[in-house]
């Protein structure tokens, strides 16, 4: 996407979203920024001070009529975003004066930027490594407080601190396997076999300890994604409208009334849920629309993070309820005893709970107090304090790994990378404690070394970086 000459072009761009607003910013980077902009804003001194906004009219060179009333804030080469010459024009958000301004610049000799090539040139720069690019796209797409949250400590170089402490481990042990190699026909040994361990168990440490918060980062930067499971008339679509706070499902007193995925998106708290409603289980069923509803609905449950497992108290829980609930993870399932607004006396619900605990699915658990106690609610999608007490129990299960200092991933491409580099870690423990030469060992680690550069951009191509940044949008 981005090669030869064009990093040497100017480029320019709408960097506000598109449509009607109070002001539009375009932005224009390059060699020949401060010459172009200069020719249809020409209140700008011939050496702007950087950092520095000018008021003034903006003209159309040719004719010298007014298009728009702008400020344009100058900064000079290596003070910018993208590290060249930046002019950021500050205009009245109509498109119509947008695209004027535009043409007057590519007609100037400016280029129409491509997507992500403000935030590459960064990159290429050196004004950011790769990690820090991709939390720039994920700052801008966050949905949800403690994603925003993610992507800030991202892009302020939270992962990236980590990764080079790592990799200064991993050079190194590599220098010296390569002094090593060096001497070792005359027998010396230039560092001790420990020294050399305990580098690489803090290596596999550390990564073992990203690798393994990709799951919660991903749910911070995404969002959870919860699906309400159940038989039929349960009350799942009436527990899905009260979650969304919106009438999003038909709730009626017929079975299989839901026949397909109903999804929808809310925020508690800062966190992004996703909730989906399922058609109902059951085994006779001769509908194939219905079939098809709840073949999606095995599917949905399986690709879940979080299922909300619901059944009518009223009726208690039947034997193929039973037997649906034991095929469920417990470590990611919660249970919703629906209707108790339809109780008269509490015993029904020690009942209940004894059916629970002689269950299969509580034998997977390893306390079953503990269980009860976080992870099964007595509801009625009546009262709108279900939705509170049912999030915020689902929000305090990963209070302790939403710490502002805890560093998380949550890209797949950096998971990918860093679980490669701790295979070839692992392997190369092996080989250290196992005695073998310092050429195999170094060329163990040196396949580790790749993939942390490849997760930071030290090491790049063409696939890389067409991946990166074709999820931006122009102007970014």
């Amino acid at each position: 996407m981005f090669r030869g000459d064009r990093d040497k072009d100017t480029i320019c761009a709408v960097s506000t979203p598109h449509g009607v607003g109070g002001i539009s910013v375009i932005r224009v980077s390059g060699p020949q920024t401060l010459s172009i902009v200069s020719k249809i804003c020409p209140f700008l001194p011939e050496h702007p001070e950087s950092h520095k906004a000018y008021f003034g009219s903006l003209k159309d060179p040719q004719s010298g009529d007014e298009i728009d009333e702008v400020l344009a804030t100058y900064f000079k080469h290596g003070k910018s975003f993208t590290g060249e010459e930046v002019i950021e024009i500050s205009c009245h958000g109509s498109p119509v004066i947008c695209q004027s301004i535009l043409q007057q610049l590519v007609f100037l000799g400016a280029r129409p930027a491509d997507r992500g090539e403000f935030t590459y040139r960064a990159f290429m720069n050196g004004k950011m490594d790769l990690v820090q690019a991709e939390s720039v796209l994920s700052l801008i797409e966050s949905q949800s407080q403690q994603a925003a949250r993610l992507a800030l400590r991202q892009l302020k170089g939270s992962v990236s601190h980590k990764l080079e402490d790592i990799e200064n481990d991993m050079t190194w042990i590599l220098a010296h396997a390569e002094v090593g190699i060096d001497f070792s026909t005359e027998g010396i040994q230039v560092v001790e076999k420990s020294a050399v361990l305990s580098r690489l168990e803090r290596i596999e440490k550390g990564l073992e300890e990203l690798v393994g918060t990709f799951k919660v980062g991903r749910i911070l930067k995404d969002g959870f994604r919860v699906v309400l499971t159940g038989l039929p008339n349960v009350g799942k679509s009436s527990l899905l409208n009260l979650f969304l706070e919106d009438e999003r499902a038909i709730v009626t007193d017929i079975p299989g009334t839901t026949r397909d995925v109903i999804h929808g998106d809310t925020s508690f708290k800062g966190v992004k849920f996703t909730f989906l409603d399922t058609a109902g289980l059951r085994e006779s069923v001769s509908d194939l629309v219905e079939k098809i509803g709840i073949q999606k609905s095995r599917e949905a449950t399986g690709e879940s993070d979080v299922v909300f497992f619901v059944f009518d108290i009223e009726q208690g829980l039947s034997s193929e309820e039973v037997t649906i609930l034991d095929g469920l993870d417990p470590q990611r399932t919660y249970i919703l005893a629906n209707k108790t607004d339809r109780l008269s006396t509490l015993p029904r619900i020690e009942e209940v709970q004894e059916a629970l605990r002689n269950s299969k699915f509580f034998q997977k658990t390893k306390d079953l107090e503990d269980f009860f106690k976080r992870r099964v609610f007595f509801v009625s999608a009546l009262d709108k304090k279900v939705r509170s007490s049912v999030l915020e129990g689902l929000v305090k299960e990963f209070a302790d790994l939403q710490m502002e200092n805890t560093v998380l991933i949550s890209n797949s491409r950096h998971l990918e990378n860093l679980s490669r580099a701790l295979e070839n870690v692992l392997r190369t423990k092996g080989l250290v404690e196992s005695g073998m030469g310092e050429e195999f060992i170094a060329l163990e680690l040196k396949e580790a070394l790749i993939a942390i550069h490849e997760t930071l951009g030290k090491r790049f191509d063409d696939q890389i970086m067409d991946r990166v940044f074709r999820e931006f949008c122009i102007g970014k």
